[in-house]
């Protein structure tokens, strides 16, 4: 039996239907490279199983990962299998990303090998967009009553809490479910200045399920009330012709621009340039356009999709709406709101402030815990894994030194406050605790000698949004937190 720890040498593979060399590549194939190539620079051995797009290599080296590509968008599934039950006695951790339709790794490894399921978005509503029947119904079947019958009880990694709930309430799926939210590059763009006019910039794919009709139809309303506004569309796909007929037939032309698909710089120029991004997708995992936006200080509009509604915390960083209608009222507010500069100005710490909290590293350290603690689970068996409930535990860093991060489990995380050069010691440290109710916590606290006063130690049962934005996963690699915790009281006991 093989046993992951996240060490140097250890082989994890990573399953995925597509790598960044597709055409089709999206923000699953951006989680997918940045994190393997996290963990391949902490010295794992990575490979990546996926098709193979005409004209890519059979195998390529990307930053230090092995990328294999074998067979189309229907048959890389059956190669993958035969490729994992070959070289299953070399195999340490598998990754089993389910778009839709999984691998079924455990087919081809058993138990012999952890597996953690990775499900960026449930897709039974896409199945009709894209196929016809009786193929749409199968697709259904096999991600929901086909996962449950390989998978079991399996380790479940989520991107956002939204996709929590529809992995348990429409795929029905049993085992322990894990958010491990995406990261983002910090993006910064030199001396940018926003529009003169009210400019709305989006990036995306123009595909179906992106409903980018929504957002040219209710352009044509908030153009009512705020004539000089426009809107730049970035991005390439199946429903670009369509959308440029819609410009025309809403007579939008002189304002609205579909740029294609730009470079790094580019577009990261334009999406600064914006008052507000858009989107309003049926179904993301989560937004990563959008936080990338608000890394650049941009607001958001987003429809209350599940993924969308994580991403943004409501009149902080953005407007979640709730019903498509809603839209044109929405933008038109929205805008008027930030022709204000300092409004404006605000608003875009808020939202600087959110997207970064979340890092790739952070991303990477999550995937390498959760599939440590599936290895785990294995072995020794813990009668919390199957519970959803989730406990903060918010306490000063004094009291946080008393804590061995080694001794909670992988799926645990912490997070802490920036230290105050003025006054380190206010800094407060955050613990999540995956299975864990109040009282649950409360007495993990006592039996390591934490106050547990209500006046100073805070805890409560987490809520959706608590579950984003951790900074490390707890468990065997997080030795360094303790010594840091207490350099931090250190100093801040010191001080007169």
């Amino acid at each position: 039996m093989r046993h992951y720890r996240g060490g140097p040498g250890e082989h994890v593979v990573w399953l995925n239907f597509k790598d960044a060399a597709h055409p089709l590549a999206g923000g699953a194939e951006e989680y997918l490279h940045q994190v393997t190539a996290r963990m391949a620079s902490r010295g794992q051995r990575v490979t990546i199983i996926t098709s193979r797009p005409r004209r890519a290599a059979r195998t390529e080296q990307v930053k230090g990962v092995t990328v294999r590509r074998m067979g189309n968008a229907y048959t890389v599934y059956l190669l993958a299998l035969l490729w994992l039950f070959r070289h299953r006695r070399e195999i340490d951790a598998i990754v089993d990303t389910c778009n839709g339709i999984p691998f079924f790794s455990p087919l081809a490894v058993g138990k012999r090998v952890p597996v953690v399921v990775l499900i960026h978005h449930v897709h039974q509503v896409m199945f009709a967009q894209h196929f016809g029947f009786p193929m749409a119904q199968i697709g259904r079947w096999v991600e929901r009553a086909g996962n449950r019958l390989v998978y079991g009880d399996r380790t479940i990694a989520v991107v956002s809490p939204s996709s929590r709930t529809e992995v348990r309430r429409v795929l029905g799926l049993i085992g322990p479910v894990h958010v491990a939210a995406n990261g983002q590059e910090p993006l910064h763009v030199p001396r940018a200045e926003r529009a003169a006019v009210p400019r709305i910039v989006c990036v995306g794919r123009l595909a179906p399920h992106k409903r980018w009709d929504l957002v040219l139809r209710a352009l044509s309303r908030v153009a009512e009330l705020v004539p000089d506004v426009e809107l730049h569309l970035v991005g390439d796909g199946p429903c670009r012709a369509e959308l440029t007929a819609l410009v025309h037939e809403l007579d939008l032309a002189d304002r609205v621009t579909l740029h294609g698909r730009l470079g790094n710089g580019p577009r990261n120029r334009l999406l600064a340039s914006g008052w507000l991004t858009v989107c309003a997708s049926e179904v993301e995992g989560w937004g990563l356009a959008v936080t990338e936006a608000m890394s650049l200080g941009v607001p958001a509009v987003v429809l209350a999709s599940p993924g969308l509604r994580d991403s943004v915390r409501n009149r902080q960083t953005g407007w979640v709406v709730s019903r498509p209608q809603h839209l044109a009222g929405q933008l038109t507010s929205a805008l008027i709101e930030l022709e204000d500069r300092d409004t404006a100005a605000l608003w875009a710490r808020r939202c600087r402030a959110w997207a970064g909290r979340f890092t790739w590293d952070a991303t990477a350290d999550r995937m390498m815990g959760l599939l440590a603690a599936e290895d785990a689970r294995r072995v020794s068996a813990d009668n919390r894994v199957t519970c959803d409930l989730s406990t903060v535990v918010d306490l000063p860093v004094r009291l946080a030194t008393r804590i061995d991060y080694t001794r909670l489990r992988d799926v645990d995380q912490v997070d802490w406050d920036q230290p105050d050069p003025q006054d380190p010691g206010a800094m407060r440290v955050r613990v999540l605790l995956s299975g864990y109710d109040e009282g649950d916590a409360t007495a993990l606290l006592n039996r390591l000698g934490v106050a547990t006063d209500p006046a100073v130690t805070w805890v409560w049962v987490a809520r959706p949004a608590d579950l984003l934005g951790w900074k490390r996963a707890a468990g065997s690699r997080a030795g360094d937190l303790r010594p840091y915790f207490a350099e931090c009281a250190a100093v801040g006991s010191s001080r007169p």
